[in-house]
């Protein structure tokens, strides 16, 4: 069986803040901002709210939750607790970064809900084999259109004329993508009545696994900066923990070849010419991203295109395609946030998901993938 089985150990190294998040969020009165140091503790709430209830101070704490908008620290502060009290109830901290302490360009938010990266059950980051694998597929999907254009063209013309019917975000051509999907992936033949369905796939031969734990200590506090086509900054109230550069990611890839039609090779060309599509369609209108290879984007914050295959597949038109999406997906929020420019821009969207650490701005989920036999 071994001989049909390739296994491979893939390292992705950070070279901007990665966000893969889970869901949950860190509310904005239950973490310690410590402005001077750079830090931010999260707390275990019910050992702190047991010290604020043996010091006195519940009905103050609960008036506090209920009607103040002061940061937690400041009112611990006012009400006698200390930095060694801070440390006692501490689950973790991390490096706030930019993010709550101000910037070069004197940029400062007032205290916001923290998105949280995905951890384990010992709670240590780590990226789930799901993304990692979604990341592949959408690759492989845009790799395997530009092969075979003639296949996919009935396709991909019923995704220019649906793409202005009014839709939910994540109901916006779900009938067409999966049809893309089955005609590229579901080549197995087990279900010969129903193509869609996903014993079919030949990407159940794919398997990549969970990436191994992260340390606590390669985590930052990542604000959002919308990066615009003339260089201006604009920060946004939206914080994330994120793996700071240089974090190593490492998982396992294995391929069985009695199912799965693509080697390692086809599957680091396939996310190269993606990623090199992203660089020369969006990312250098902006001066910004990287044409070095082996260059990957993950998690959440690098933006609509490391999601979809818009770009690669439709080219000329994917701008006008992109901005009707948004039109018909985001509702009020196509004005809000200005897609109502993309088109004169010939951007969509008009602006790169950046965010700063240690005094730079990075490209928001950056990465760089190598892969190695086992």
């Amino acid at each position: 069986m071994d001989e049909f089985i390739k296994r491979y150990k893939i390292k992705i190294r950070a070279l901007s803040p990665i966000h893969v998040g889970n869901g949950e969020k860190i509310g904005k009165k239950e973490y310690i901002n410590l402005l001077w140091d750079h830090k931010v503790i999260i707390p275990d709430l019910i050992k702190m709210y047991t010290d604020i209830c043996k010091a006195g101070l519940e009905k103050e704490y609960i008036k506090y939750m209920l009607n103040e908008q002061t940061d937690l620290g400041i009112w611990l502060k006012k009400h006698g607790f200390q930095k060694k009290d801070y440390q006692r109830w501490k689950r973790y901290e991390l490096d706030s970064g930019d993010a709550l302490s101000g910037s070069p360009v004197g940029r400062q938010v007032r205290t916001k809900e923290i998105m949280c990266i995905t951890k384990d059950a010992y709670g240590l980051p780590f990226i789930p084999g799901s993304s990692l694998k979604g990341m592949i597929r959408t690759a492989l999907l845009a790799y395997e259109i530009k092969q075979n254009p003639e296949k996919y063209r009935e396709v991909c013309t019923s995704i220019k004329n649906n793409v202005r019917q009014f839709a939910k975000r994540d109901q916006c051509l779900s009938r067409e993508t999966s049809d893309l999907e089955t005609m590229a992936f579901h080549t197995l033949g087990r279900d010969e009545k129903k193509k869609g369905n996903a014993v079919n796939s030949c990407l159940s031969g794919l398997i990549v696994s969970d990436s191994k734990p992260i340390s606590l200590k390669s985590l930052t506090l990542s604000q959002k900066i919308d990066y615009t086509l003339d260089g201006k900054e604009k920060p946004l109230p939206i914080l994330k923990e994120a793996l700071i550069p240089d974090t190593e990611i490492s998982f396992e890839i294995s391929i069985d070849r009695t199912q799965c039609k693509y080697t390692i090779d086809i599957i680091l060309d396939a996310l190269e010419d993606f990623q090199q599509n992203m660089y020369r369609n969006f990312y250098s209108r902006f001066r910004r991203g990287s044409e070095e290879k082996g260059i990957v984007w993950l998690g959440g914050g690098c933006g609509f295109l490391s999601k979809t295959i818009i770009y690669p597949v439709f080219k000329n038109d994917a701008v006008r395609i992109t901005d009707a999406i948004f039109k018909n997906t985001l509702g009020k929020n196509y004005s809000i946030h200005k897609h109502n420019k993309d088109i004169s821009l010939r951007a969509a969207p008009h602006v790169c998901k950046c965010t700063y650490y240690d005094g730079r701005l990075y490209d928001m989920g950056m990465g760089k993938i190598e892969a190695v036999s086992i």
